[in-house]
């Protein structure tokens, strides 16, 4: 006969009761519900819930059909299931039955079969609806899975019972059910000694935890005491800078009206030296051929100063840059070290590379080093390989003013005192198409912001060539009145003695009428006296010509200088450095010559044998234009802007957005040379950064914190960014930062960039 297995409900629920433990139970997951079950029910975790049960029909008064599984029994045991109790004694233990719900499932079997209970069927079950759980009080409550009833013709082989009526299985799981609670109680038991077990142990790491709450509120308490004191000054610095922000606009505004004043003088100036310019070209296209036959102009200054006349020719010989280096730029470094090396000069790949990105920017360079470590060589050099100019200029120890630099205007004489420097931009005007290099050599022999203030401001325009002038226009305005007056006189003498517009002075003096006429017209009282006016007026009209008011800075020239750092030199101030690019020279006796040599055997086999001598023009090396907008997505800006936020600007070192534009500028002029975007930043810190490292390391920064602690952790922070990269970082800011913290500690805490 059938046997049936009593539920055996699981501790927690066993341990719980009334209608609280009942919506508890059906609160639960339904996955926590359906292995509870299968436990009770001795049915596999990783399978469906498979049983056998007599399918029942009940017909209602209003033609609607309840189906059931009822006596729902263990699919291989043959065993009758219940479903479990919330109560300890089970007493409430209910034949487990379920729902057959309307659909396929219904199909498969008879409704006259159904309602005669007679049929058993096999199928798979799944957890009612909560509601319908909650109505009948019975968090286990099942349903019949959709298509999944089929009808059992005959009871399984492997079932292990006899079965000899319809109610035996039931009375045969009436007897085992004793046993059944005896052993679950038994299980209950040891599962209380093992909760409370743990009840235990949970106290005590409770009492832990309390104290270590305790002890995290302490230290909370004094670190928001910390955060307190540090937001106060916080504060308090901010209203300092608010007071100081409205200070500097103030200042500002009346900045910008005194150089609204200024642009309107300049304007007017502009204006007059361009009326007076037309009208001294005016003279010389009109008269330039009577003036050249009159001896009052060489024919090479009316050339010089109209240069339409005259067609603009390179007469340089060589192969130009793009037949030269199809490559691209990328390729003139190895070019240039094997031209260098040649000379005796040896310079490495990354430094020709630097230095190439540099002339792309058109920025001002500053070549630091000890004599003799190449600084000029290196100018010179360039401008022979590229089949440039290269002028260099000395700078004296007692240049204080910009006409040390550009000329005065001498009015005794009545011509400008030009200067080499000058001279040099009016060459280089002469020949736009070579690019000339100008160097001032020993550059900060004299204070550089003293004479070389003004040339900066100009450069610091940089979307269109910067004019520099160089005196007023007065001067040229009265030179073309008296030449056009002595030509008028002179045209009239000749007219009236019939001599062609092709005679010269001579003839015209030799010529007793023109002479004559000369004379009345003129004024003059013999002939002595129009010879010494023609030398006057020849004088006064040459150095107009060769000097003119105003001159526009050429766009094939570049500028240069060459710094020691001694006793007998001055500092660069804060407004040099930030305009320029510092490059720094190493002594020559430390280089790595074998490396040096192995890169110059390398760039002599990957160029042709026969290459000719390379003749660049300015425009190989880029236009002169505006430094990129500023792009605080970039990740190289972004990381220069942490580093002038977190740690230059605390340190008092000035790093503001001209110069990350600047930067900006060398790094998109480093990728066309071939320099990395790791080594592009770190060249842009060695040249616009550590320069103006210059303090007493003793003292607090802006923030009150040491500087000494500020410049390690500014140390620290770019051995993060290098670190794992294909720099060499003792080459690199980071080995050069090193080597000026442990100068500092030799110096009295003093860190300066220039100190060796």
């Amino acid at each position: 006969m059938r046997k049936h297995q009593n539920g055996k409900p699981h501790p927690e629920s066993l341990a719980a009761g009334g209608n609280h433990a009942l919506k508890e139970a059906i609160e639960r997951s339904p996955s926590d519900l359906l292995k509870e079950l299968r436990f009770v029910w001795d049915l596999p975790e990783d399978k469906p819930i498979r049983v056998i049960g007599r399918v029942w029909l009940k017909a209602l008064a209003d033609g609607r059909e309840l189906w059931f599984l009822d006596d729902i029994e263990h699919p291989e045991k043959g065993v009758g299931l219940y479903y479990p109790t919330l109560s300890m004694d089970n007493k409430d233990a209910v034949v487990a039955s379920a729902f057959v719900p309307p659909g396929p499932s219904r199909r498969v079997i008879d409704p006259q079969v159904a309602a005669s209970g007679g049929q058993w069927a096999v199928a798979e079950l799944e957890l009612s609806p909560v509601a319908e759980r909650q109505k009948q009080r019975n968090p286990w409550l099942m349903n019949v899975r959709s298509a999944t009833l089929r009808p059992l013709s005959e009871i399984p082989v492997d079932w292990h019972v006899a079965v000899t009526g319809p109610e035996s299985a039931r009375r045969i799981s009436t007897l085992a059910r004793g046993e059944i609670e005896n052993y679950l109680r038994k299980l209950v038991l040891d599962e209380d000694e093992e909760l409370a077990r743990r009840l235990v142990e949970n106290d005590r790491a409770l009492d832990n935890l309390v104290a270590a709450r305790r002890q995290a509120e302490v230290e909370a308490a004094a670190v928001q005491a910390q955060v307190d004191a540090e937001l106060s000054l916080h504060y308090q610095r901010r209203d300092e800078a608010e007071r100081s922000v409205i200070e500097v606009q103030s200042q500002l505004r009346d900045e910008q009206e005194r150089l609204a004043a200024y642009q309107r003088t300049v304007e007017q100036e502009k204006q007059t030296m361009e009326i007076a310019y037309r009208r001294l070209e005016e003279l010389l296209s009109e008269k330039g051929d009577r003036l050249v036959a009159l001896g009052l102009a060489d024919a090479e200054d009316v050339a010089v100063l109209l240069p339409h006349l005259g067609a603009m020719e390179d007469a340089r010989e060589g192969i130009s840059f793009n037949d030269a280096l199809p490559g691209g730029f990328a390729q003139l470094a190895p070019l240039l070290q094997c031209r260098m090396a040649q000379q005796g000069l040896l310079y490495s790949q990354p430094q020709l590379r630097d230095f190439l990105a540099l002339l792309r920017t058109r920025d001002l360079v500053v070549l630091a080093g000890d004599s003799g470590s190449g600084k000029t060589s290196l100018v010179r050099a360039t401008a022979k390989a590229i089949g440039g100019a290269c002028t260099i200029i000395p700078v004296k120890p007692n240049w204080t003013g910009p006409e040390d630099l550009l000329g005065y205007f001498n009015p005794i004489q009545r011509s400008y005192q030009a200067t080499p420097f000058l001279l040099a931009l009016q060459a280089a005007a002469r020949n736009p198409l070579v690019p000339h290099f100008i160097c001032l050599d020993e550059m900060n022999l004299a204070r550089v912001e003293h004479y070389f203030s003004d040339f900066l401001s100009l450069l610091e325009n940089r979307s269109k060539a910067p004019q520099i002038p160089l005196y007023t226009a007065d001067e040229e305005r009265h030179v073309v009145v008296e030449q056009g007056i002595f030509l008028e006189v002179e045209a009239e003498a000749r007219r009236r003695s019939g001599l062609g517009d092709g005679a010269t002075l001579e003839e015209v003096l030799r010529d007793d009428r023109a002479n004559a006429e000369l004379h009345r017209l003129g004024g003059f009282a013999d002939n002595e006296s129009v010879l010494l006016h023609h030398g006057r007026l020849r004088r006064s009209l040459a150095a107009q010509m060769r000097m003119p008011t105003s001159i526009i800075l050429p766009e094939n020239v570049w500028i240069f200088g060459a710094v020691n750092m001694d006793d007998t030199t001055h500092q660069l101030s804060p407004k040099v450095l930030d305009r320029v690019q510092v490059v720094r020279f190493r002594n020559p006796m430390l280089a790595d010559w074998d490396a040096i040599e192995a890169e110059v055997q390398a760039a002599h086999q990957s160029l042709p044998s026969d290459l000719a001598e390379l003749r660049m023009t300015p425009e190989d090396f880029g236009v002169r234009s505006d430094y990129p907008a500023f792009d605080r997505h970039d990740e190289k800006v972004a990381f220069l802007s942490h580093l002038s936020r977190e740690y230059l600007d605390p340190l008092g070192v000035e790093f503001g957005l001209r110069a990350i534009r600047q930067s900006q500028g060398y790094m998109i002029a480093a990728e066309a040379t071939g320099i990395g975007p790791d080594e592009a930043l770190d060249n842009v810190i060695k040249h616009k950064i550590l320069p103006k490292i210059a303090f007493d390391t003793a003292r607090p920064a802006g923030s009150g914190r040491p500087r000494r602690e500020l410049i390690d952790e500014l140390r620290t922070e770019l051995t993060g960014r290098f670190e794992g990269t294909s720099l060499d970082l003792e080459a690199s800011c980071v080995g050069d930062l090193g080597r000026m913290i442990r100068l500092a500690d030799g110096n009295n805490g003093i860190l300066n960039y220039w100190l060796r």
